[in-house]
């Protein structure tokens, strides 16, 4: 099977790509999210997964290995296609998806398109404790739920959150303040 693909974009149309490799351009579908760290001409690495369906075969490319890991949990669960999975890779990262899942925040996932309150539950119940978090998932969650608490929706939180460079190295506090500064772009 493809696990990894190694090339340069030539074309970008969300949500696939079209790598070229040695003279052959490979159609790959992406989370949305991705392309905007992408431009055209651009060499990039992308693990891969390989699914042939029907009479047809698709390649599933994934800038970093935990979203390729995500996708793959996403896809065991009966009534999840690549789509759905792609879907929510697109709107919420792997550590958000997985946070979700441990504390069982339907309503969060079920606000993806196409993924509804019995999808979302289904998700929750299969893959409890098979995703791992890390301390910025744990991070990020406290600030939502913070932000939720102080008044913002989930999603304004999220939005808000998403916006603040480098996340990853805040406290919760300094996360919160930056959040409540920042209006959300439009």
């Amino acid at each position: 099977m493809i696990g990894r693909l190694s090339g340069k974009i030539i074309e970008l149309t969300p949500p696939s790509l079209i790598l070229d490799i040695h003279g052959v351009g490979y159609q790959v579908y992406m989370p949305t999210s991705s392309f905007k760290e992408l431009v055209a001409g651009q060499e990039i690495t992308l693990f891969t997964k390989y699914i042939i369906k029907e009479e047809e075969a698709f390649i599933y490319g994934f800038i970093a290995k935990e979203d390729k890991g995500t996708f793959e949990q996403l896809i065991s669960v009966p009534g999840i296609g690549p789509k759905s999975a792609l879907t929510l890779l697109s709107n919420f990262k792997p550590q958000e998806i997985a946070r979700a899942i441990e504390e069982e925040n339907i309503s969060l996932l079920a606000s993806v398109p196409k993924i509804g309150q019995k999808l979302a539950s289904k998700i929750v119940l299969e893959l409890k404790g098979k995703l791992e978090f890390t301390k910025e998932a744990s991070t990020f969650s406290q600030a939502v739920s913070a932000l939720v608490g102080l008044g913002l929706t989930r999603v304004e939180a999220i939005n808000r959150l998403r916006q603040l460079p480098d996340s990853q190295n805040l406290s919760v506090e300094e996360m919160i303040k930056l959040a409540l500064r920042n209006k959300p772009a439009q």
